[in-house]
């Protein structure tokens, strides 16, 4: 996945590398990243692990991931989908470039370094065994130049994918499937031979354990 928007002097600050609007204070104590990060939790949970399939998990990734999502969803480079929480969800009715719309790019910074600071915890999901060993073919093929160690290497630039929320990944493949994410181009040029048995197959081998 090609990175962009994430000024290139802070590179060299990054230790690791989408959601409500959440500022994290330097030296904030954990009871106050609690009160800041409380409109994201609506969401993503009070440690950044989401309990809806079409919701990411947000800890843990790295911090230019993070960063670079705000950074476009405030610039409307990709969808701005309003997320549907399940069938009983309590997600507000907002989607993430009306949130981030009003983030300054310190509070971006700040925001995702939170985050990042955090542990991923992957999701658990069915998995059908012959469709998954068809996706690790394809990700090997198309993806691991960009997503090394079948998708799970917390040190890339381009995410985490196993073990993330296996709908939300799909609403994210159709849209590079439908050109709907802009200055997206290598994914873009992998989806035009990825057809909807490749997109399923995918989803089964990023849901597999990686241990």
């Amino acid at each position: 996945m090609a990175q962009k928007k994430y000024p290139a002097h802070r590179f060299l600050t990054v230790l690791f590398l989408l959601a409500a609007g959440c500022i994290l204070l330097p030296g904030a104590a954990a009871a106050d990243n609690d009160e800041l990060t409380e409109s994201c939790q609506v969401c993503h949970g009070p440690d950044g692990i989401s309990r809806w399939p079409d919701i990411p998990n947000i800890s843990g990734l790295p911090e230019i991931v993070v960063a670079n999502a705000l950074y476009d969803f405030r610039g409307r480079a990709r969808p701005c989908r309003k997320a549907a929480c399940g069938p009983a969800g309590t997600c507000p009715d907002v989607d993430m470039c009306e949130l981030a719309t009003a983030f300054s790019d310190e509070e971006i910074d700040l925001y995702a370094r939170h985050y990042a600071s955090q542990a991923f915890s992957p999701s658990v999901a069915e998995v059908d065994p012959a469709l998954a060993s068809a996706g690790q073919a394809l990700h090997e093929q198309y993806c691991e130049i960009c997503h090394t160690a079948g998708g799970s290497d917390p040190l890339d630039e381009a995410s985490i994918l196993r073990g993330q929320n296996r709908e939300y990944l799909r609403h994210a493949m159709d849209d590079f499937r439908a050109r709907r994410r802009v200055d997206e181009a290598p994914m873009t040029r992998a989806f035009e031979k990825i057809d909807d048995a490749g997109v399923e197959a995918l989803l089964h081998f990023y849901a597999t354990p990686t241990h």
